[in-house]
């Protein structure tokens, strides 16, 4: 639709509309829900507002920050629109860890506003920075539960002076508000918290948060893709559905997962696992015990799927 001061031919570029994400549909002027879109720097609050008993929070990794097109979307944004819960999304264009002075006071307008407050349920999530945001603004909505796989909850230097990776999030501004995860966390009403225990720089960062509402769902052998290897195990979204609905537990966890060993980036994880620490000669007997797995599945596919059975 173009105005009185526009050419005929003006607004009409090539294949926006189709690019167009799916969340803005549902909250421009003519669309059937009520949101918001917000620029803040570096980063955008994304606001749809679905169901009005349930809010779902989420902050941007580092796979997603940073993305230039149009059809922007944050971290699970479809996953959570097609269950039909309220979302917040918080995207980042950069390994920001969300240190910005703008973002962090909006955040707490939104909360000075009872913006939190008017969802019964609130459920913070995210993966590595985003698990990093997710603790770090948990107290935003006292009672909330948070999901983080394997979470940071600082890169500030005199805080975790042992913590070397990251080099670009160690670069922004830690003297800023919420530079401390650990120190925003304990108001949450239960913390799920899913990293690898053979690593050590993420069980260290797991070591700083507060013992009394949080969980560990050790995910062994998954490195620092925790969340990958889970959507690779088709379990990310079983997992994440059930921490929002409160179905999560540490018997499901355990038990849905034991499939990770059938998983090629458990071996390879694992094999990096076994040679950080001197146990060279044990990758071939991993790597034979991996390949078996795989023969004896391709077996029992083929036998399912041949005539006459």
């Amino acid at each position: 639709m173009a105005d009185d001061f526009e050419d005929d031919a003006a607004g009409n570029e090539s294949g926006l509309e189709e690019k167009l994400p799916d969340w803005y549909r549902e909250i421009f002027p003519a669309g059937p829900r009520d949101g918001f879109y917000e620029k803040l720097g570096e980063h955008a609050l994304i606001h749809v507002a679905r169901d009005p008993a349930t809010l779902v929070v989420t902050f941007d990794n580092l796979s997603d920050a940073g993305y230039p097109g149009y059809d922007i979307r944050p971290w699970a944004e479809k996953f959570i629109r097609d269950n039909g819960w309220s979302h917040l999304g918080v995207v980042a264009q950069g390994p920001t860890w969300f240190r910005d002075a703008r973002l962090i006071a909006r955040m707490e307008a939104l909360r000075d506003q009872g913006f939190f407050e008017g969802y019964a349920r609130v459920v913070m999530a995210g993966t590595s920075m985003g698990g990093f945001g997710a603790l770090a603004f948990a107290d935003l909505a006292p009672g909330c539960e948070v999901v983080a796989f394997s979470p940071q909850t600082t890169l500030a230097r005199a805080l975790v002076p042992w913590e070397r990776r990251f080099a670009r999030g160690r670069d922004q501004d830690w003297s800023l508000p919420r530079s401390d995860a650990a120190e925003h966390s304990g108001k949450a009403a239960k913390v799920w918290v899913i990293c690898d225990p053979f690593l050590q720089e993420d069980m260290r960062q797991f070591g700083r948060l507060p013992r009394d509402n949080v969980t560990l769902l050790k995910a062994f052998g998954q490195g620092h893709k925790t969340a990958l290897v889970l959507r690779r195990m088709e379990l990310l979204k079983a997992v994440l559905a059930r921490a929002i609905t409160g179905e999560l537990s540490e018997a499901w966890y355990y038990q849905s997962t034991r499939g990770r060993k059938d998983i090629y980036l458990y071996r390879k994880v694992m094999e990096d696992h076994l040679a950080s620490r001197g146990k060279e000669h044990r990758i071939p007997r991993l790597v034979a015990a991996f390949k078996a797995r795989r023969q004896a599945q391709r077996q029992a596919r083929a036998a399912t799927t041949s005539p006459g059975s």
